[in-house]
């Protein structure tokens, strides 16, 4: 009988350990899909230039020009663009 309630305690452990896992894996999807900042469907895209996000628009039109390497500001930017 004693080798029966060690399986049930094992048993009951293990279930509490997956419902506990269970719970925060939850928790965050629910969180993360409220979160406008964190969601996947955002406006914006990573500039590897700015080290920053842009919204698409700038983004594209920076895409659209040519960009030179700047030896003063150590990046690529449009001719005549220093800032």
């Amino acid at each position: 009988m004693n080798q029966v309630k060690k399986h049930i305690t094992i048993g009951n452990l293990i279930a509490i350990c997956f419902i506990i896992f269970a719970s925060i894996f939850i928790y965050d999807i629910v969180i993360t899909a409220a979160d406008k900042n964190a969601s996947i469907l955002s406006d914006q895209v990573w500039c590897s230039n700015c080290q920053t996000y842009h919204d698409k628009q700038t983004a594209d039109a920076e895409g659209n020009q040519k960009l030179i390497w700047c030896t003063n500001c150590k990046k690529y930017h449009a001719p005549n663009a220093d800032n």
